[in-house]
């Protein structure tokens, strides 16, 4: 039972820092929240007509303009989770649950027959999945507008299911807009994958808050998206 309370606690030096964010930085998520939905649904149309993915630039932008913000506030990079504190505990821990998936997809592709992906492709994907939507989005989500939200909503509860729920509603923009489907259609096509998306947001902010850095969430946010594409 002790090892179980330990092992959900969160660190104390982030829920210190939680504390001294102001009405101004919760202000800045919003607005970090806002300008993902444009960009993304503006890339949606234009990935539509042209075919052309606009997702490296867009994302690195938005992860240099977080960036920014902390700076702007004079707040420690640290706080959008790039602390050397703990950073070996938050490594291991998100290595070791990264392999348990790893292994469960292996078995799962192999029983069911699936044939292996190209190793070239497995590698070029594993990049991708980890610097432009893993590290971006833990760093934006996870890092600042899951932290900087406790600036205007104080109750840790309604913090997380506020940012879960911007979190889930910005994988709408673009896929919506790529597909060409009204809203109303898309949410009744993908309500299950949006559902899981919500959750996950609270599994990544755990393995956030736990070490107070990136690292966990990024390894294992990147390998859940990588298993979906070891098999063909």
């Amino acid at each position: 039972m002790n090892f179980i309370i330990s092992f959900f606690k969160t660190d104390i030096e982030y829920k210190e820092t939680l504390k001294k964010y102001e009405h101004k930085d919760g202000i800045l998520a919003i607005a970090i929240y806002i300008l993902v939905m444009v960009i993304y649904y503006i890339m949606g149309i234009i990935y539509a007509n042209k075919s052309l993915y606009l997702g490296y630039q867009a994302n690195f932008s938005l992860a240099i303009l977080c960036i920014f913000f902390v700076l702007l506030r004079r707040q420690p990079i640290k706080t959008i989770g790039f602390g050397k504190k703990n950073l070996a505990g938050s490594l291991f821990l998100g290595l070791s649950l990264s392999t348990v998936l790893v292994i469960i997809s292996l078995v799962y592709g192999i029983l069911g027959g699936y044939q292996f992906n190209i190793v070239s492709k497995l590698i070029l994907k594993f990049g991708y999945y980890f610097f432009v939507i893993a590290l971006v989005e833990e760093m934006i989500f996870r890092g600042f507008i899951q932290t900087r939200i406790y600036g205007i909503i104080k109750n840790p509860i309604f913090a997380v299911i506020a940012a879960a729920f911007l979190f889930m509603t910005i994988h709408i923009p673009f896929q919506m807009a790529a597909a060409r489907m009204g809203f109303l259609t898309f949410i009744l096509n993908n309500y299950i994958t949006l559902i899981f998306t919500f959750l996950w947001h609270i599994v990544f902010n755990f393995l956030y808050s736990k070490y107070n850095s990136i690292a966990a969430p990024t390894i294992f946010h990147a390998v859940l998206d990588w298993c979906n594409v070891i098999f063909i």
